[in-house]
């Protein structure tokens, strides 16, 4: 078969990934149209990778055809040694920081630009509908956990992403590399990062790192809340103090992280 040089045919797996990859928080469920549409293959095509992706259980397929992602893929994605390590590692730590916050607690790590939420254990059943659940990925500039992770990231990260543009979320949303800067510089002199209002108004959190056993920080930790809870100096101590029990526990277990995040 001859092709456009311009044009080269995607691989199997290319093809098979593009497909997964169709699949996000607010297309949970999509039927084979949606997933050609989406992924811009065939329809034939489409058929044919999706009969094979089900059948090993990376889809399902619902009452009215639709398919979503499968359990076995989870399970799959559950043996990545970035989440299942810190995610043991922190949770006991996690329900003592939301019993005692009156918070969300949160545990993050950076992916790129952005942070991705490994936990978050919460009374507040709107706090998903604005935050997310784990999975979620949003800008680093926008969280007090992104603050954090991106405070220890790179300078070449930093450079990148204060050079703009910084989407808004609200109006307090940091938009401006300048004052994204100085947030970055206090955040590493403080040891926290504090927002308000910055993903979600009358919202805000406290967050800190976690490190590994060289220093190098790959994950950090925080509580989310209405902006009356946010005490500094009542919340930004235990934070502190749980990120570092997170980081202590997951030394004494001897999980090697060295380099995840950096």
């Amino acid at each position: 078969m001859t092709t456009h040089p311009s044009a080269p045919e995607r691989s199997v797996v290319d093809r098979t990934l593009s497909i997964l990859g169709v699949f996000d928080r607010d297309n949970r469920t999509l039927t084979l149209s949606d997933i050609s549409r989406r992924s811009g293959l065939p329809v034939a095509t489409v058929h044919r990778i999706v009969n094979k992706l089900h059948g090993w259980g990376a889809l399902e397929r619902g009452e009215e055809g639709g398919y979503s992602i499968g359990l076995k893929l989870w399970e799959t994605a559950m043996l990545a040694p970035r989440y299942s390590g810190l995610a043991e590692a922190a949770q006991s730590h996690l329900v003592e920081l939301h019993d005692q916050s009156g918070g969300a607690a949160v545990l993050a790590l950076r992916d790129g630009k952005e942070s991705v939420c490994l936990s978050i254990l919460s009374n507040d059943p709107g706090l998903t509908a604005y935050r997310g659940g784990p999975g979620c990925r949003l800008p680093l500039h926008v969280t007090a956990t992104g603050l954090v992770l991106l405070a220890h990231a790179s300078v070449v990260l930093q450079d990148e992403i204060c050079a703009g543009p910084l989407r808004a979320y609200t109006a307090a949303t940091i938009t401006n590399g300048a004052t994204l800067r100085n947030q970055l510089s206090r955040t590493r002199r403080e040891g926290y990062a504090m927002v308000c209002s910055s993903l979600h108004e009358g919202r805000g959190a406290i967050a800190a790192p976690v490190r590994n056993a060289c220093g190098t920080v790959v994950a950090s930790v925080g509580v989310v809340g209405p902006l009356n809870m946010l005490q500094p100096s009542r919340l930004a101590p235990l934070v502190m103090a749980t990120a570092e029990a997170v980081s202590q526990q997951d030394r004494t277990e001897g999980r090697r992280m060295a380099g995840v995040g950096a």
